[in-house]
């Protein structure tokens, strides 16, 4: 959100987030606006509704990105979009839930594909003994086993480090600033390293 203030400020117009998952700006008027970005998990039959009730409110529909978030803007006197800690704390839970719901289906696919590599390891298969279909099968193990790891990590992460972020439903600045980037880059890097440690030497044994 402060991203986005920064950049209209300067006359680049946030327009879209593309399939690579880039910001996409045009530059025009340097505007002095603020942002905020929403989480929907409602049908489409509901989602006009969502956004006349953002309207009515002083929030203009920007964008959206894979018909779950939405970014508005509206002037800088436009109050918060949410307006107590309970309808804030819902809005993450239901995020969290959809993005574990995402990503854990992916899991049992990296068991099976690693599962699979040991129970062949000595097998006289030609097509399952083959180097190609082994390390196939190893890169998407490994992909399928660490993605939705990764996401629990984040959101644990999120719930631990950040278990006060509920109170600046209306003080997404102030929150902005408190993040410490570098500090959570480094550590949520850390257990990444050491769970891809674990997951390749899985792997390795799978493999050879």
């Amino acid at each position: 959100m402060l991203l986005l203030k920064k950049q209209a400020e300067q006359g680049w117009h946030f327009r879209k987030i593309n399939r690579w998952g880039f910001l996409v700006f045009e530059k025009g008027q340097p505007e002095k606006k603020n942002f905020s970005v929403d989480f929907f998990d409602g049908s489409s039959d509901e989602l006009s509704e969502y956004l006349v009730i953002y309207k009515q409110a002083g929030w203009e529909n920007i964008g959206s990105h894979k018909k779950k978030y939405y970014f508005f803007k509206a002037d800088c006197t436009t109050p918060t979009i949410y307006s107590d800690p309970e309808s804030y704390w819902l809005r993450m839970k239901k995020e969290w839930l959809w993005l574990l719901k995402c990503y854990l289906i992916y899991f049992p696919l990296g068991v099976a594909c690693l599962g699979l590599l040991i129970l062949t390891k000595a097998t006289k298969n030609p097509l399952l003994a083959n180097v190609a279909v082994r390390v196939i099968l190893t890169f998407f193990g490994m992909f399928f086993a660490a993605l939705p790891l990764g996401v629990v990590v984040s959101v644990l992460f999120s719930l631990v480090i950040y278990k006060d972020r509920i109170n600046y439903y209306n003080q997404p600045e102030r929150f902005a600033h408190r993040q410490k980037v570098l500090r959570d880059s480094l550590f949520l890097g850390g257990i990444g390293f050491f769970l891809g440690i674990i997951i390749s030497l899985i792997s390795g044994y799978s493999f050879f």
